[in-house]
């Protein structure tokens, strides 16, 4: 017979039939009767321990999985949204690059374009070669008799099919193809006004913020509702007229924005001052692949919210040094008043100086490091050391569907060299690869608990800082990401002692932080899992990171980070050096066509694929009918809070969508 524990944490007996037919039904393993003998390994976690191995060497030394097992490759639903992603890129460049009024003739290039793919295909994977074959002579004989000449539609159904059977072939190779296509069709043109790049969105729709990107207001905003939500500092010590050593913003500096009636000292004390600050990127190496010279920045920004009985508190620019150490060259811009118009472009350019190190911080530290990575080894352990009956593993799984697969596709594809981050960033790839490392050593588990990391940064306070849509937002998600586990774990681990004497459950946490584990940082109390309310923090904040933490950061690049001139992933001109720019040196600034097109094609790839929801459990998953009252609060929550987020978004200056719980995916699968 075999064992199952019971709320009172007792064994009670059950058929290995009924393990069978209730296969997530919630397991523990029964106390053993001689302590002092090893656990005898279950069959199945030997089975999982030679398909998740770990690699330190793909973004050395992260951890991240050896070989990806079959299991965990992506679904025929994923594959189609991919497909359908890629194809309106595809439309979207071969309309645009043609300048074609009839969209059959797009289809007709567009049709060319996938026969060379599927050619390409059969002649560089001679692996594949039989199985694409055999697959067409299956489902497509007269497209493989006709020479796999085909028409729009019925390529698009054909890579839909093909999608689980080449996987990322596929994807490589008609990226490629797609690259090589552009670059024929659009060569490197310069844009000779703003509007260039609005001609880019032929079929995919002109995003909002082309209207308004260029406002001192949105730029200030996204400090607090884009993809880098959390580099925002409180500042909270100021020294005389300086406020810091390594930029010397003056009181003049300030008032010239915030009027005579406020000062520098008086925002801080009612800690209204903000900052952010890029000196991570002072070491970044200037990349130049593909073909042109790319610079980036450490910049420092300030910002300040206007004092209480102000009419409007948003939170404003209130100065730019575009490098770390001051100088004749390195001047201190404010925003452009009627004493000071000249300095417009040098205002916008100096923008952008914050803009670019923004994106290269996001993409590298925050997106990648701090989310992608930071889940891979909880994905890898969970797999390791808990059966899939074992409670913990029934409730984290569906948030990691997806997860090794797209960072496998990261670590070969997108951060390889002359691969798509390579292309589009702005510090080499060796560089990108670095600060991601340092993104994800530097991210304590323990102190990443968002509340706590909010309090750290001083973004808590709504008084102070009334408008924070990311903050807001955020807390109501992970307050009901924290209720939902809390009921879930009170049913399995009902005391202190239930959660230390769960073997199972102490080899995950030890194999999390073990050097020859998943090298978690600062994970567990004093090196184990000691009371209940520490599993369910730890809990929240790895289905947090992984469902909502994620879309806040990956979604902006849909909508915000896919319009090159609001937020190019690399300058092409150096910071300016004085405050007498030109309008010609603010467009130099900027990407070519070409590279625009390709940070389009990347972040619209990226921000556009919603895969499952948060909160949406396939049918049946928690068999434990215990847990169905608790899901069901938990759903009922996540509805209230798309109301609460929907009122939120009339009254804020501009929508934030991305923690809508609809919005939401259950796991990191893009």
């Amino acid at each position: 017979m075999t064992h199952q524990y019971s709320l009172t944490g007792l064994p009670t007996q059950i058929t290995p039939v009924e393990i069978q037919q209730d296969k997530h039904q919630p397991t523990l393993a029964p106390t053993r009767p001689n302590p002092t003998q090893p656990e005898p390994i279950p069959a199945a976690l030997k089975a999982a321990r030679r398909k998740y191995q770990y690699n330190y060497s793909h973004i050395a030394p992260v951890a991240m999985v050896d070989r990806l097992p079959k299991e965990e490759l992506p679904s025929r639903a994923w594959w189609s949204k991919l497909i359908r992603t890629m194809f309106k890129i595809l439309s979207n460049a071969i309309v645009g690059a043609h300048n074609h009024h009839h969209e059959h003739e797009a289809e007709q290039h567009a049709s060319r374009l996938i026969r060379k793919t599927l050619v390409d295909i059969l002649r560089q994977r001679p692996e594949v070669r039989w199985r694409l074959i055999w697959h067409l002579l299956k489902t497509a004989p007269t497209t493989l008799l006709n020479g796999l000449r085909l028409s729009f539609s019925d390529a698009e159904s054909l890579l839909h099919s093909l999608a689980a059977h080449l996987e990322h072939d596929l994807l490589r190779i008609l990226h490629l193809n797609l690259k090589e296509h552009l670059a024929h069709e659009c060569g490197q043109d310069r844009p000779t006004s703003i509007a260039d790049f609005n001609q880019q969105f032929a079929t995919i729709p002109l995003p909002e913020c082309a209207e308004y990107f260029q406002e001192d207001e949105f730029f200030a905003y996204l400090r607090v509702a884009g993809p880098n939500p959390v580099l925002l500092q409180q500042v909270r010590h100021l020294s005389g007229d300086i406020l810091c050593s390594h930029f010397p913003v003056t009181n003049q500096h300030y008032q010239t924005v915030m009027g005579e009636d406020d000062s520098l000292q008086i925002a801080i004390t009612e800690g209204r001052l903000y900052i952010a600050d890029y000196a991570i990127l002072a070491g970044a190496i200037n990349g130049n692949y593909p073909d042109q010279q790319k610079y980036i920045s450490a910049p420092i920004a300030l910002f300040a919210v206007p004092s209480a009985d102000a009419p409007c508190r948003n939170l404003q620019p209130i100065a730019i040094q575009c490098r770390q150490s001051p100088g004749p060259e390195t001047p201190i811009l404010t925003p452009p008043t009627d004493q000071n118009p000249d300095q417009k472009q040098a205002w916008d350019m100096a923008k952008t100086c914050v803009q670019v190190a923004d994106s290269n911080y996001h993409e590298a530290v925050t997106h990648l490091g701090r989310t992608h990575l930071f889940i891979s080894p909880f994905v890898i352990a969970t797999h390791r050391q808990l059966l899939p009956s074992h409670p913990v593993s029934v409730l984290l799984r569906p948030h990691f569907e997806g997860t090794l697969s797209i960072n496998n596709g990261a670590q070969s594809m997108l951060m390889a060299p002359e691969g798509g981050v390579d292309t589009v960033l702005a510090a080499t790839i060796d560089c990108a690869r670095v600060l991601a490392v340092k993104g994800v050593q530097s991210y304590s588990f323990n102190q990443a608990m968002l509340p706590q990391q909010l309090r750290q940064l001083g973004l808590d306070n709504a008084e102070a800082l009334p408008i924070h849509p990311y903050r807001d937002d955020a807390l109501l998600i992970w307050q009901a990401i924290e209720t939902w586990v809390t009921d879930y774990v009170s049913l399995y681990y009902p005391t202190d002692d239930s959660v230390q004497t769960d073997a199972a459950l102490q080899a995950w946490a030890q194999e999390l932080q073990a050097e020859e584990g998943g090298r978690v940082p600062d994970f567990g109390e004093d090196g184990q899992l000691r009371t209940q309310a520490y599993l369910i923090q730890a809990l929240t904040l790895i289905i947090f990171t992984a469902s909502a933490q994620h879309a806040a950061v990956n979604f902006p690049q849909g909508d915000i980070m896919v319009y090159t001139p609001g937020m190019p992933l690399a300058g092409y001109q150096p910071a300016p050096n004085s405050t007498a720019m030109s309008s010609q040196d603010r467009l130099n600034q900027l990407p070519s066509l070409h590279q625009a097109l390709n940070q389009l094609e990347l972040t619209y790839l990226l921000g556009q694929i919603y895969h499952t929801q948060l909160g949406q459990y396939e049918k049946s998953w928690f068999s434990d009918q215990r847990v169905q009252a608790p899901l069901h609060r938990f759903q009922a929550n996540l509805l209230d809070i798309e109301t609460a987020i929907a009122e939120r978004n009339r009254h804020r200056p501009y929508p934030y969508r991305y923690l809508q719980p609809s919005n939401i995916p259950q796991s990191i699968n893009i």
